[in-house]
């Protein structure tokens, strides 16, 4: 009888604490119904995310008041906004799956966020915990950053979107990237641009390249080089495990920004040199040299300039 007792009396004390830590009903995300997710991919997160709650409630709990407390950081940052996003990933591996919770699988712990709060609220702290799962590069959150990327029409979380999937390095994140550009028009386009950069594969830097080759406006242009300074930066290749791409994607960035610096004025013209100081390819003096034999007397004289800062780069 007393062992029965003490059974029952083990078996209340873990059902209570489930319900403790456990949410207490199932709801969209704040970027994402999870149920838009593929099954397996869906069961597998789901899993991890309830391994993660029983072994680490207290994760859960940190994940969830910097979030409740997100845009009141912001209002009283010196800047425009409080660094959020590098609160939640200075948390560690241990945030991944609380974050990936709150924006697929159950936003109803943010009640203020998931219920009357304003758009603009929700948009904000959904792209602090996007750009917070970007910045922790793990793979197992590839499912939802992808998701996110291929439904979202708000241009800001799209570039969030893109530089997450981005920063995960690999040809699957390349891959991603590239297909969502090729569908998207107009803002939409210009952000997936913009953030791809971060992704160092030759695919993406050939990409990016082709779409400055044809002269777009100045403004996209703008981001364009600057993604593929990005791409091709220098000082990011060196911090890489995997630097097989490296040659490719440097002078594929080197020769679009010479040929841009050549096609361009103004200020869209400055963002190519800067972008090329920063990939500092070894190519960069040939090709600014054979554009320079065919430029006209006034481009010419911008391009010895352009030689001159890249010779005295600091970044040699």
């Amino acid at each position: 009888m007393m062992t029965r007792t003490k059974t029952a009396i083990t078996m209340a004390s873990l059902f209570f604490g489930l319900a403790l830590t456990a949410p207490a009903s199932a709801s969209p995300g704040l970027a994402l119904d999870s149920t838009k997710l593929a099954a397996p991919s869906r069961a597998t997160l789901r899993a991890n995310i309830d391994k993660a709650r029983l072994a680490d409630p207290a994760a859960f709990r940190d994940v969830r008041e910097i979030a409740l407390h997100a845009r009141e950081a912001d209002k009283h940052a010196r800047g425009r906004k409080a660094p959020n996003s590098l609160r939640l990933a200075g948390l560690g591996t241990k945030a991944l799956m609380p974050m990936l919770e709150l924006v697929a699988f159950d936003a109803s712990s943010l009640a203020t966020l998931a219920g009357s709060a304003a758009a603009a609220d929700r948009a904000s702290v959904t792209r602090d915990l996007i750009e917070a799962i970007g910045l922790l590069k793990d793979a197992r959150s590839m499912p939802v950053l992808v998701a996110v990327l291929e439904r979202e029409s708000d241009a800001l979380t799209t570039r969030t979107a893109t530089e997450a999937v981005a920063r995960m390095d690999s040809d699957e994140a390349a891959n991603v990237l590239v297909a969502n550009l090729e569908k998207a028009t107009g803002e939409r386009a210009t952000a997936i641009l913009a953030a791809m950069g971060s992704c160092h594969r030759t695919l993406v830097a050939r990409t990016l390249a082709d779409r400055l080759a044809a002269h777009p406006d100045d403004a996209t242009a703008h981001a364009i080089m600057k993604s593929l300074g990005h791409a091709g930066s220098a000082w990011a290749w060196k911090t890489l495990s995997d630097r097989s791409e490296e040659a490719a994607s440097r002078e594929t960035a080197a020769r679009a920004l010479v040929n841009a610096y050549v096609r361009y004025g103004g200020d869209a013209r400055e963002a190519a040199a800067k972008a090329l100081l920063v990939v500092d390819d070894a190519h960069t003096t040939a090709l600014i040299e054979a554009a320079r034999r065919a430029a006209p007397a006034d481009t010419a004289l911008a391009l010895d300039e352009l030689a001159r800062r890249f010779a005295s780069n600091p970044t040699h």
